[in-house]
């Protein structure tokens, strides 16, 4: 049984989020078609303080909880979902304090059905190897990575200059640059990365395929409630009504899971193996929603006049850059080392 109550800063900020997410969800679209988050946009988030929320205090941030900051960025992304994930995933949860040049996924030997990427080594402080598939985060700037050493895994950062970046096609959120990087660079400075510091990242990421699912539930039960066939809206027919309830309990559920783990790591838990399921739970779910929300509109969910298709691909990329081998393959990033790329799931 866990238990926990909201303070009044942490519902500031996730209020705060979600209205940021509501008047930039006019433009959700736009940044999809251009490729890219509208600067002004952008430059409010970051006068907002939506770029700290995980940093540490001393180091200029919010230094919220995973709780508080996950329910923020839940509410930022079920609003905006293209536009909130594109702005954020480069940037939450980093170790080192600061923003991300690069950010993909470690799951750990044995996490949950994760495990380690591959494509990296750490040998006497140097950092070499390719990372298939990673979100670039914008201004470049030092990026942090994670190298396979044993039993001593150590999260490193390596200079701008360590990493050549390279365009990685995929399905979706096309307002978020992808990539492969080759690297080969001293490391800077590393820093542990066990149990606890995978648990936080994968509590980090699981917010982003709630926001989704969030959406896509909305989205199918508004269009259900407005539609007609046969003489009454579509969402009379028990098919669609059940399709429905299902999708709001498995999105429910995912966030409860995710819930609990945040609070059983707050208190000092052990929590590796229940974040590991939280973020895979959240992964289905999203999945789950935004399909259903395509077959609810019917044909109408294959065009581009509803957003339905569009957050398909994206919980697809979303699942890739977190570390799912499948859809790292549907997104056509895989690298030519072969199994190497399979690395990052």
């Amino acid at each position: 049984m866990f238990r926990f109550d909201w303070d009044e800063d942490s519902r500031a900020v996730a209020e705060l989020a979600r209205d940021f997410g509501r008047a930039a969800a006019a433009s959700d679209r736009e940044a999809a078609e251009t490729g890219a988050v509208p600067a002004g946009l952008r430059k409010q988030a970051g006068e907002l303080g939506l770029f700290d929320l995980t940093r540490r205090v001393e180091d200029g941030g919010l230094g919220l909880a995973a709780l508080a900051a996950g329910s923020a960025v839940t509410s930022l992304v079920a609003e905006a979902p293209t536009i909130g994930t594109a702005l954020l995933l480069p940037e939450i949860g980093s170790p080192f304090g600061a923003p991300a040049g690069a950010f993909f996924a470690d799951g750990g030997a044995g996490a949950g059905g994760y495990r380690r990427p591959a494509g990296l080594r750490l040998e006497r402080g140097r950092v070499t190897g390719r990372i298939a598939f990673a979100a670039a985060a914008p201004g470049g700037g030092e990026g942090f990575l994670v190298a396979q050493a044993g039993d001593g895994d150590r999260l490193c950062r390596v200079s701008a200059g360590a990493c050549a970046l390279e365009d990685a096609p995929s399905m979706g959120l096309s307002a978020m640059r992808r990539v492969s990087a080759a690297v080969d660079g001293d490391a800077a400075s590393d820093t542990p990365f066990g149990a606890a510091e995978r648990t936080g990242l994968f509590l980090a990421q699981a917010p982003f395929f709630h926001g989704y699912g969030r959406a896509a539930l909305h989205y199918a039960r508004a269009y259900a409630a407005e539609r007609q066939a046969f003489g009454k809206v579509i969402g009379g027919f028990q098919a669609i009504g059940f399709l429905l309830a299902d999708v709001a309990m498995e999105v429910e559920a995912a966030e409860l899971l995710w819930q609990e783990a945040a609070w059983r790591a707050a208190q000092g838990e052990e929590a590796l193996r229940l974040a590991a399921d939280a973020l895979r739970a959240a992964k289905d779910a999203a999945y789950f929603a935004v399909n259903s929300c395509v077959g609810i509109l019917g044909g109408h969910g294959f065009v581009d006049d509803h957003p339905a298709e569009r957050w398909l691909r994206d919980v697809e990329t979303l699942s890739a850059l977190t570390g799912n081998r499948w859809a790292l393959g549907q997104a056509g990033a895989e690298s030519a080392q072969g199994e190497e790329a399979h690395g990052v799931a």
